[in-house]
């Protein structure tokens, strides 16, 4: 699931996958971030991992969660900061 809100925490959690993904070579991502705080702050739990070798237990989708994650990411000016292709 994508937010599609204007939310700044938001916007974070997305770039914050994405860079995970390139980061490792493309084999793996952190997806599903949980994101609690005050405007100013924001603190990000419960992650969940999607690796191509599905090493990281029954919620690791695979290619086919990070696949998903791709159909309906849209990159956002955190991305384009930070050179994400």
């Amino acid at each position: 699931f994508v937010n599609k809100t204007d939310c700044m925490k938001c916007k974070v959690a997305q770039a914050f996958s994405h860079f995970s993904y390139e980061k490792s070579d493309r084999k793996e991502m952190v997806v599903d971030i949980q994101g609690s705080g005050n405007p100013d702050t924001c603190m990000y739990t419960d992650p969940q991992l999607h690796s191509v070798m599905k090493e990281f237990g029954r919620a690791d989708r695979g290619t086919a969660g990070i696949d998903t994650f791709f159909a309906t990411h849209k990159c956002n000016f955190i991305c384009k900061a930070i050179g994400l292709p």
